[in-house]
C-alpha cells in the first residue's frame, strides 16, 4: 500500500519501518495511521475494528490489546490533535498582537481540525455520550484543558506587549474559544463561501480581540 498524507498523523506506513508484530508502539501508530485514513476516506461510519486491522495489516486481536472499541481509536487520534494544537499554540510569537495571533490560532484550528472537526460532530451523533470513567475520553479532557490554559496564556502576554489586558469576566475564555473555533469550523465548511477566508479570519480576530481585552490604565 503506498503511503499517502492524511490529517491525523504521519503518512500511513510511515511509523512501522517494517514489520509491526515485533514493535508495540509501531503496532499502536499503525493502527491510527489506518484508523485516520478510513475516517478520510469513508468518514465516520467506515471505522471499524475490522476495517481498521485489514487496512493496518493486522488482526483484531492485537488492535484490541490497545483499544477497547472504535470509539477508542477515535478519541486517541482526537487526543493526538488537541496535543498537537497545544504545541502549535504555545510557539506562536507574542509580539504581533492579540489580532495576529487570534488569527493565527483560527488558521491552525482550520488546518488541523479540517476533518477531524467534522467526524467529532459525526461520532456525538452516531454514539451519543461515551462513559465517562472511559479512560480515553478523560485523556482527551484532560488535553482540552491543557490547551484552553495554553491560548489563555498565549492571548494574555500578546495582549501585554500592546498595552492590554484581558477583560476579567469569567465567560472571557469560553467566549474567545468558541468564537476561534465558530470561524475555523466556518471557514472549513465554506459556510461563507462568498467571503476570502483569510480576510474573514482577520475581521473576526480583530472582532474577538475587541470583545476580550481592554486598553491598561496608565500608571
Amino acid at each position: 500500500m503506498a503511503e499517502r498524507e492524511h490529517g491525523y498523523g504521519v503518512a500511513v506506513g510511515e511509523s512501522s519501518g517494517g514489520s509491526i508484530y515485533g514493535d508495540a508502539g509501531a503496532r499502536r501508530r499503525r493502527t491510527l495511521d489506518a484508523a485516520a485514513a478510513l475516517l478520510d476516506e469513508g468518514g465516520y461510519s467506515a471505522l471499524t475494528i475490522r476495517s481498521v486491522a485489514k487496512r493496518a495489516g493486522t488482526s483484531t486481536g492485537l488492535i484490541y490489546q490497545y483499544f477497547a472499541d472504535k470509539q477508542d481509536i477515535f478519541m486517541a487520534l482526537l487526543d493526538e490533535n488537541i496535543v498537537e494544537s497545544t504545541k502549535a499554540v504555545a510557539a506562536l510569537p507574542r509580539d504581533r498582537g492579540v489580532t495576529a495571533l487570534v488569527a493565527a490560532i483560527i488558521d491552525e484550528s482550520a488546518r488541523r481540525w479540517g476533518r477531524l472537526g467534522r467526524m467529532s460532530q459525526v461520532w456525538r451523533d452516531a454514539e451519543g455520550a461515551a462513559d465517562m470513567e472511559r479512560e480515553s475520553l478523560r485523556a482527551v479532557h484532560d488535553s482540552g484543558t491543557r490547551y484552553d490554559e495554553a491560548v489563555l496564556e498565549a492571548v494574555t502576554e500578546a495582549a501585554a506587549k500592546e498595552g492590554r489586558v484581558l477583560r476579567g469576566e469569567t465567560a472571557v475564555l469560553p467566549f474567545l474559544l468558541s468564537g476561534m473555533q465558530g470561524v475555523a469550523a466556518s471557514i472549513v465548511n465554506n459556510w461563507a463561501s462568498y467571503l476570502d477566508s483569510d480576510e474573514f479570519a482577520q475581521f473576526s480576530a480583530a472582532a474577538l480581540t475587541r470583545a476580550v481585552t481592554r486598553t491598561e490604565p496608565a500608571p
